[in-house]
């Protein structure tokens, strides 16, 4: 089944984020980062919508196109930073490999879903919002 992602920019909150929503269990993921200026502009999180944030949650990312295999991805020279790829296929996969107090919020070291952007936007925008919001 395919997850909606999207973009979101709220300035009055003071963050930005990529929003991926199932739309048949109302079940969601966010990757967060405050807008620059904000108190943790240079750190990522990941929440449920519901849940607190987890800051540093991503440990890494990859995007797998379309019937593509999966290939892993290689970390670049900081720790905790994440990875992916560029493309323009729709129905892509995106994987994101989470640490210890992200597992325990999702329930699993891994969360993978086809993603079916919406509101005019594209995967290839979505993953390069990621990409930014990650790093």
């Amino acid at each position: 089944m395919a997850i909606i992602g999207s973009y979101e920019r709220h300035p009055d909150l003071g963050c930005e984020a990529v929003v991926f929503l199932d739309t048949e269990s109302d079940a969601c993921v966010q990757l967060q980062r405050d807008l620059p200026g904000g108190p943790r502009a240079g750190e990522h999180a990941i929440t449920t919508g519901a849940s607190a944030p987890v800051y540093g949650g991503v440990r890494q990312w990859r995007r797998v196109p379309g019937g593509a295999p999966s290939t892993p991805r290689q970390p670049r020279s900081k720790p905790d930073s994440v990875v992916g790829d560029a493309g323009s296929a729709s129905g892509d996969r995106f994987e994101f490999a989470l640490n210890r107090r992200a597992t325990a919020l999702f329930a699993d070291e891994v969360i993978s879903f086809e993603v079916v952007p919406v509101d005019g936007q594209t995967v290839d925008e979505l993953a390069e919002h990621i990409d930014r919001i990650l790093n």
